[in-house]
């Protein structure tokens, strides 16, 4: 199982993992980078579903030359974030973006 598929296991877990309830899981240099992976991608879906509620903001996913982008922005608060998502992750994020509109 790739990094990523870890990943993306770790975001459909209801139960958030725990790097101390869960350190044999995540030891090593493969597990922390799992571990780090996850909760930035973490991040970025929660980020994406408060924009959601707020006026003007927007979240959406956008290809680019075969990439796929998450693109967050606030106007009202001069906020723009971009970040290249993993082909592992992007049903997850479409789902996510899909299931807040």
């Amino acid at each position: 199982m790739s990094v990523f598929e870890q990943v993306l296991a770790l975001l459909k877990d209801p139960s958030p993992p725990s790097r101390n309830r869960n350190f044999a899981r995540f030891a090593g240099q493969r597990g922390g980078r799992v571990h780090r992976l996850y909760r930035l991608y973490r991040s970025l879906a929660q980020e994406a579903g408060r924009l959601d509620a707020r006026p003007g903001a927007t979240a959406r996913l956008r290809r680019e030359r075969g990439e796929l982008w998450l693109e967050l922005s606030d106007p009202e608060l001069a906020y723009r974030r971009r970040c290249l998502l993993p082909p592992e992750l992007s049903g997850y994020f479409s789902e996510r973006l899909a299931g807040d509109q």
